[in-house]
């Protein structure tokens, strides 16, 4: 009979073996792992974004997805203009004296606008009708002594070139003076006041600016890239947050030139007329773009899942929710990036 090993060599010897199981378990777990990792055991596991539901799909309510043209847009930034933006300024120099409007008021052509001093023309006129004065008095007397034979003709022209130029000279001064009251051109709202009582205003200097709340456009900026596809004469839709204004125009100018620092080139709507309107308001223009394939459902047929859009999809006469990738929004439809195909048969909630 062999003798047992010596009790110090029997724990060694276990704790060698249960080292050795332990270092096995842990291979097998490692290899059983990889295996789960590469899909070779499933374990009962779900395909990613799919979800099994019981029961059968209601009658009546399936739809065959397909495959159809959506329109494609392009969302820009603009801005409201002012085609009839004009800048009012004077034709004499002169201190201003009266400010007739202010921003914002609606005037009439030939409404007055700012009222400059006009003693300094008052006195040129007087003295042009002075002139004028002295020299029809000649001009009557010359011409009875022309019919009496007293005067030669050559005499009675000079005086009657006199007198014509003291009338023009009247109706230059009296036009200098009138000048002094700076007119509406045209009909218009004021948009700004850019001079206060006793500022000297000089010719050319921008007194009032007046635009036509009739003649409003949206202007946008374009990149470059899109340029072969925005075409004129195409609808756009427009929005104006700030007034809540939405409406459709027609694209009206399309500017040859691109701006060199942005690489965009600028795009005009056709005139617009909505009174809460103002130039240099924030706006947005969507440009049609022509169209894509591609997939379109209702939105009813989208539910949300925590954060995941799904909808529900009839696989071998059984409904499943599928996790999908949506798009833009196309009036009552939503579009479809993944997630489906055309083909596949989704379920749409029963009224």
């Amino acid at each position: 009979m062999t003798n047992p090993p010596p009790f110090p060599q029997r724990c060694k010897n276990m704790a060698t073996k249960r080292k050795i199981a332990g270092l096995s378990a842990l291979v097998v777990g490692a290899l059983v792992f990889m295996a789960w990792l590469a899909g070779l055991l499933h374990f009962g596991k779900i395909a990613p974004g799919v979800v099994p539901l019981a029961g059968a799909p209601p009658p009546g309510r399936v739809l065959v997805v397909t495959e159809t043209e959506i329109p494609r847009e392009l969302e820009v930034l603009g801005s409201v203009i002012s085609k009839t933006l004009a800048q009012v300024s004077s034709q004499v120099p002169g201190r201003v004296v009266k400010i007739w409007v202010e921003a914002g008021s609606p005037v009439k052509a030939g409404d007055p606008l700012i009222t400059l001093s006009a003693a300094e023309y008052q006195a040129r006129v007087d003295q042009a009708q002075a002139q004028l004065k002295q020299a029809a008095a000649d001009y009557e007397r010359y011409r009875f002594l022309l019919k009496e034979g007293a005067a030669s003709p050559q005499e009675f022209g000079a005086v009657e070139a006199r007198y014509k130029t003291a009338q023009a000279m009247v109706s230059e001064a009296a036009t200098m003076k009138g000048y002094t009251v700076v007119k509406a051109p045209g009909a218009g709202v004021v948009a700004e006041r850019k001079v206060a009582v006793g500022d000297l205003a000089q010719p050319g200097q921008a007194l009032v600016s007046l635009y036509n709340p009739d003649l409003l456009q949206i202007e946008g900026e374009v990149n470059d890239s899109y340029r072969e596809q925005v075409k004129l004469g195409e609808a756009a839709q427009l929005s104006v947050p700030a007034v809540g204004f939405t409406a459709a125009s027609e694209i009206a100018e399309i500017f040859p030139i691109s701006a060199p620092g942005s690489r965009t080139f600028k795009v005009r709507t056709g005139m617009i007329k909505y009174p809460a309107l103002v130039p240099g308001m924030f706006a947005r223009l969507t440009l049609p773009l022509g169209h894509t394939m591609g997939i379109l459902i209702p939105k009813e047929a989208v539910s949300t899942v925590g954060q995941l859009t799904m909808v529900r999809v009839v696989v071998k006469e059984a409904p499943e929710l599928r996790q999908v990738k949506l798009g833009r929004q196309v009036g009552d439809k939503v579009e479809v990036l993944a997630g489906l195909q055309p083909g596949d048969k989704i379920l749409l909630p029963v009224d």
